[in-house]
């Protein structure tokens, strides 16, 4: 129960924050991206136990990373990120009697996996209605998650992956599948999505969303622990709650742009 109230407490404090700083953009909302991929990465880092000067090279480059996408988009980030690996194999290559490459390559999945996909929500912040864009986004997580969550501990009986996940169920993804599909749908005319746009917006989204979840729990089990840390009461760490927008975010946002970029 403590920790049921912990988790509603924790949301309805952070949901409005995240809303209003998704609403103003500039710099305070690409600092929350930098916060979040930052502590989301280090989290990731604490569960592979990387050594700390790949850690710190993670730091960097990810904030180098999201510094430039904020500013350029795509148009000079690979250069960061060519540089950034160039970086890496230099230490791997100086220190080859203290580190291995698939330390290396943990290190530089890290970057990948959080703060380059987190940084597609600026880039979907930058596209036309992107206020808008944005807060649908977190919205069509949020209730999948919400759904996916209660209808699976309350109906579920099939497990989705139960090597990986014992609590998930087939219920709860498909639950979460029909109720991001019913959000897209319904913010569709504020976003200027046709009906089938939203759709097919609503169900790439929510399929993301389920196999952010279970990678998230993956690496947990890998790491053997429950939570990938303790910053949110009632949810664990960044990556703990945070997990299905890693996928969303660059999905919703080459759907999205490709939408945008036909005219709609």
């Amino acid at each position: 129960m403590i920790k049921v109230l912990a988790r509603i407490f924790t949301a309805v404090v952070g949901i409005p924050v995240i809303i209003l700083l998704a609403l103003e953009g500039g710099y305070p909302f690409f600092l929350l991206i930098l916060s979040l991929a930052l502590m989301g990465l280090y989290e990731y880092y604490w569960l592979t136990n990387l050594p700390q000067l790949l850690r710190h090279w993670g730091y960097l480059i990810s904030a180098l990373l999201l510094i430039t996408i904020n500013r350029q988009q795509f148009r000079y980030s690979w250069l960061v990120f060519a540089g950034g690996i160039i970086l890496l194999l230099s230490a791997m290559l100086f220190g080859f009697d203290q580190y291995n490459f698939g330390q290396a390559g943990a290190a530089l999945l890290g970057v990948c996996y959080i703060p380059l996909f987190l940084s597609c929500l600026l880039l979907i912040r930058s596209l036309p209605l992107g206020r808008r864009l944005t807060i649908m986004v977190f919205i069509l997580t949020w209730i999948t998650d919400t759904l996916a969550f209660f209808v699976g501990s309350r109906f579920g009986r099939r497990r989705l992956m139960a090597k990986i996940s014992p609590q998930k169920t087939w219920a709860g993804a498909w639950a979460g599948l029909a109720g991001s599909v019913t959000a897209a749908f319904w913010a569709a005319p504020y976003v200027d999505l046709e009906p089938t746009a939203a759709i097919f917006t609503g169900v790439t989204t929510g399929i993301a969303a389920v196999l952010g979840d279970l990678i998230e729990s993956a690496l947990k089990r890998l790491a053997g622990v429950k939570d990938s840390g303790t910053i949110l009461p009632g949810h664990g760490g960044i990556l703990d709650r945070f997990d299905a927008l890693l996928l969303v975010a660059p999905t919703a946002y080459f759907v999205l742009s490709w939408w945008y970029s036909r005219g709609g």
